[in-house]
């Protein structure tokens, strides 16, 4: 299990997207995924508690992880971006998997790390939307991924 300060955390039982609180981010580069989230950050503030967005996603997945927040999703991070907060979050009983529902690894190029009961429907908005990016020929493949030594 995830501790803060010695205290075990965990993630909200919160199970309905009406009373949600949501964290994104938004990369630097103003592309068609960058179009996309700005268009899930607008979907989800009509339909939840509001979204927010912090800056830094290790911050965003403790706070999913400390129970602060329901759910954290974002497009086109760094594996030193993520790699510490999935886990934490993980740890604290959260679910994290990528934006179009495949299993997490820290060389995706999207994240959907929420409090496991409402993983389901916000991936519902996420994987369509993230299909929608690849079928127009977004390239999510993974990071670079060292070899083995």
């Amino acid at each position: 299990g995830a501790s803060c300060n010695g205290y075990p955390i965990q993630v909200t039982k919160n199970d309905s997207v009406q009373t949600g609180l949501f964290v994104t981010g938004f990369g630097y580069v103003h592309d068609e995924a960058w179009s996309t989230s700005i268009d899930l950050f607008k979907h989800f503030t009509d339909h939840s508690r509001g979204v927010r967005r912090l800056g830094a996603a290790a911050v965003d997945m403790c706070h999913v992880a400390l129970g602060l927040v329901d759910g954290y999703w974002e497009y086109c991070l760094k594996p030193w971006d993520m790699a510490a907060g999935s886990l934490i979050l993980e740890e604290a009983g959260g679910k994290v998997t990528t934006m179009d529902g495949r299993p997490f690894e820290v060389y995706e190029r999207s994240i959907l790390a929420t409090n496991g009961a409402l993983h389901d429907p916000l991936l519902k908005e996420t994987k369509y939307a993230t299909e929608v990016l690849i079928e127009g020929g977004y390239d999510f493949s993974q990071w670079f991924r060292p070899e083995k030594m």
